[in-house]
């Protein structure tokens, strides 16, 4: 097992904002350099021709050589950046906090257009230990598909943009802000809301085709698995649903009451899939068809975020929680796909974290595997690089 807790490489760490770190021989799980920005790092990565694109908490979005270890540029936003970037041609486009959808060159860091989403005003009610048990802090992400950008908003609407120019080619409303972020297959695109719903609409039109209705909000994105939409909700139930009419295909229900925050990943074939829990904390691995557990992995902590498969290993953060009912432990953990067991683990080390609340540090955004290395975003304000 590797951390890293090891005396070098904390000190590695502690030096400074970009520090690189050559090991020889670097074993799986070893750590390698880190990257340093002035908030939480929320976002999941993305590496695109050896570029690390991500978001920060700092207001910037952050384009990084990861070949030679140096910034290429940094974009500033009027808020947190928590959205994952998507890509279409020499675009990258992400959201911010400040309520815009921006279209950016994704070689220069030069702004090519952005969109107003009408959501800056919204009020996030971050992770807290009292109630409202609402906690609002995901935020919906682009997706590209064709010559559309497609992308949710807190002020209840869903829009498809013209990815080229930005403008508005049809938006849809819900009853609830939309925090998640959609999947488009074939000519559907399916998006869920807090208003407990979640829908299929005509990728060209708008127009609603379904709906499928859970007992709570929902910040989990929907994802199309063979023939299934494979949806979580704070209800505590995991929904398999009929892409074409929304139907229930089946429905697993966590006996613990445990929200359903995670998103699913399609698995190493149509007939198995991943997703992580809340109060449950634990990566599992669901069989597509029946929606029967094959195995399941004890996180220790919040597991909030999307799983990544890579060459046979699910990646998966956690975050930690003080003063909860139940110990809530910040982790990262690379674990077997086949088997269920643990590889290699870090401890996130939370006396780095720019800011205190509830959440005590951990991983909640998605890693990237690219080139031989994990890229990890951390509550910390790090991004933290590993070998693969």
């Amino acid at each position: 097992m590797h951390s890293l807790m090891k005396t070098s490489l904390i000190s590695a760490l502690v030096a400074g904002a970009l520090g690189t770190t050559t090991l020889a021989q670097a074993a799986s799980g070893d750590y390698l350099w880190s990257f340093k920005t002035q908030g939480q790092i929320w976002s999941s990565i993305k590496v695109n021709q050896q570029i690390a694109f991500f978001g920060s908490d700092d207001g910037y979005f952050y384009a990084m050589d990861t070949e030679r270890t140096k910034l290429k540029w940094k974009f500033k936003t009027d808020g947190m950046v928590r959205s994952t970037p998507a890509f279409h041609h020499h675009k990258v486009y992400i959201t911010s906090d400040d309520g815009f959808l921006y279209a950016i060159n994704r070689w220069s860091g030069q702004l090519l257009w952005k969109q107003d989403l009408h959501d800056g005003d919204a009020i996030r009610n971050l992770p807290a230990n009292q109630p409202p048990w609402d906690f609002d802090y995901t935020k919906s992400s682009p997706v590209t598909n064709g010559n559309l950008v497609y992308v949710g908003s807190a002020d209840q609407h869903f829009y498809a943009f013209n990815a080229r120019t930005g403008e508005l080619v049809w938006k849809f409303k819900t009853g609830g802000s939309i925090r998640s972020t959609a999947d488009v297959e074939g000519n559907m695109v399916y998006i869920s809301s807090w208003d407990g719903k979640t829908y299929g609409l005509n990728k060209h039109t708008g127009e609603l085709i379904w709906s499928h209705t859970s007992g709570a909000p929902i910040v989990s994105d929907p994802l199309v698995i063979d023939d299934k939409v494979i949806i979580g909700s704070r209800d505590a139930h995991l929904y398999a649903l009929d892409a074409a009419t929304g139907a229930v295909s089946w429905d697993y229900p966590f006996q613990d009451w445990s929200w359903i925050e995670s998103s699913a990943i399609e698995g190493e074939n149509d007939d198995v899939f991943y997703i992580a829990s809340s109060d449950s904390k634990r990566l599992i691995k669901f069989d597509a068809d029946s929606g029967q557990e094959i195995w399941s992995f004890d996180t220790k902590g919040w597991s909030w975020g999307t799983p990544k498969l890579e060459d046979g290993v699910v990646y998966i953060g956690a975050t930690g929680a003080d003063e909860y009912w139940t110990p809530v432990n910040r982790g990262f953990y690379a674990v077997d796909a086949e088997t269920g067991e643990q590889l290699w683990q870090y401890q996130p080390d939370a006396s780095k974290q720019p800011y205190k609340d509830i959440v005590h540090g951990g991983v909640y955004g998605t890693v990237e595997v690219k080139h031989g290395k994990v890229f990890v975003p951390d509550l910390d304000g790090y991004m933290h690089v590993f070998e693969q």
